[in-house]
């Protein structure tokens, strides 16, 4: 029962597939087909150079951070400048690597939203982009009055200042507890 209902719905999701070209996938030419399902290949160039792009970072970022390490370990990293200059310039990568893991994870999914059972042409939403530009626009009134706020009470509590220290400063515990002279 389960793989019929996997198979139909297989046979659905190439089915909405195969409409970009054809209004009725049973009337399908060989060729309407045949784009179809190549339509269903992810672009290999993209993944080909994200993926290797994202593992090598991942291999400097172990590799430097072991460097970085026994240097610091043996107290000789400030014999090093340029190592810490390429730390500040490092700042970025892992950023950078995780958009390229995105782009790995988007590109390799393509044009699959549930594989072989929903293409992602089926599962766009109706919403206008007028609808989207409001809801991102609400979003970005929230959280603006949101920092605006914040801004304002660390400001104030920085201007107010710490309280003031009122108690005597604590004296030695007891004289046994002095150093021996």
């Amino acid at each position: 029962m389960q793989k019929a209902f996997e198979d139909n719905g297989r046979n659905l999701g190439y089915a909405l597939l195969l409409k970009r070209y054809v209004d009725d996938p049973r009337q399908a030419t060989p060729d309407q087909i045949s784009k179809a399902a190549w339509d269903t290949v992810p672009g290999v160039a993209p993944m080909f150079w994200s993926f290797r792009i994202m593992v090598g970072l991942g291999f400097y970022f172990i590799a430097f951070m072991a460097l970085m390490f026994i240097l610091s370990a043996r107290r000789m990293l400030d014999r090093y400048p340029i190592l810490l200059r390429i730390a500040v310039l490092s700042i970025p990568l892992p950023w950078i690597a995780a958009e390229f893991g995105w782009v790995v994870a988007e590109f390799g999914r393509q044009p699959w939203m549930i594989e072989g059972m929903l293409p992602t042409a089926a599962g766009v939403s109706n919403l206008g982009a007028s609808t989207v530009l409001m809801t991102i626009c609400g979003f970005a009134l929230i959280y603006t009055t949101l920092i605006i706020i914040e801004m304002g009470l660390m400001i104030g509590a920085i201007r107010k200042g710490p309280a003031p220290d009122t108690k005597p400063e604590a004296g030695l515990l007891e004289a046994r507890l002095a150093p021996a002279e």
